[in-house]
């Protein structure tokens, strides 16, 4: 019985890090994501203000 419990309990814990690398790595190409998508705003916003201002 005990060694069904630890067999569990590794299991258990392979899957929780393997949620957590999942957790980490979505996050990072997120906030990549975010970061471009503002740096492409913020070239929007001054290509019109150039094309404004003339």
């Amino acid at each position: 019985m005990n060694e069904i419990a630890i067999g569990m309990f590794f299991w258990l814990l392979k899957i929780l890090g393997a949620y957590l690398a999942l957790m980490m790595v979505f996050t990072f190409i997120l906030s990549r994501w975010k970061k471009k998508a503002k740096q492409e705003t913020e070239e929007i916003a001054q290509s019109r203000k150039k094309r404004s201002g003339k």
